[in-house]
């Protein structure tokens, strides 16, 4: 069986600088693993490489046994793989469950039309109701996001960034900068979707942690 997610001696370099240097690994179906390094270690530069932000400047890269090296992020996204990112992406001047909509109706396929009201897309609204019940907040449905504390706004971001349940999901960082009171149930809910409780359930799930680990360590 091919792994979920694989990478066969991935480099990156910006100008002289190798940033990445051969990393292999296979991810297999239902596994979820953590990336762990300092910062400047590459982890963010590598989760930007299996994403498609990034192009390798050798090496591949698989999904589910696909090449996707090469493929822009859009293309990624559609073969199965979701990511969040270490800075928080969010709308804020728009609602929580706005948030959620707007991610859910690319999940779902639909785009820019005159003709359709979005409010009356019921499989829209149901979906985006179970997403934000199973991150945490249901309860601040109508609350501004840019109002929400930091780790609700982490815990939003999660749900943005998988509601039509991937395949596989890269976290980067997802609880950073969470650990301070008065908010540990966003916190908790984070991990859940770092877990893949969310809706279709994620098959894998691959995140970023910063750790005292000698510089140039990047698994």
């Amino acid at each position: 069986m091919s792994a979920a997610i694989e990478l066969r001696e991935v480099r990156k370099s910006f100008g002289k600088t190798e940033i990445i240097n051969g990393v292999s690994l296979a991810i297999g179906t239902g596994e979820r693993h953590a990336i762990i390094g300092p910062n400047g270690a590459g982890k963010s530069t590598l989760f930007n490489l299996i994403s498609g932000r990034y192009q390798p400047s050798s090496g591949s890269i698989l999904l589910d046994g696909q090449d996707v090296t090469g493929l822009k992020p859009f293309q990624i996204n559609r073969k199965g793989l979701s990511r969040s990112f270490q800075v928080t992406n969010i709308f804020h001047n728009l609602s929580v469950y706005e948030n959620i909509r707007c991610s859910v109706l690319w999940a779902m396929g639909y785009k820019y039309s005159f003709w359709h009201r979005v409010g009356a897309l019921s499989e829209v609204r149901h979906r985006s109701v179970e997403v934000m019940e199973r991150i945490g907040l249901a309860a601040r449905r109508n609350v501004s996001a840019g109002t929400l504390s930091y780790a609700e706004q982490r815990a939003l971001a999660g749900g943005i960034s998988a509601p039509g349940g991937p395949h596989e999901i890269v976290l980067d960082a997802p609880t950073a900068r969470t650990r301070t009171p008065p908010t540990p149930p966003a916190v908790v809910k984070n991990a859940q979707v770092l877990h893949g409780r969310i809706p279709g359930g994620a098959g894998n799930a691959i995140r970023s942690g910063s750790a005292r680990a000698r510089p140039g360590t990047v698994v």
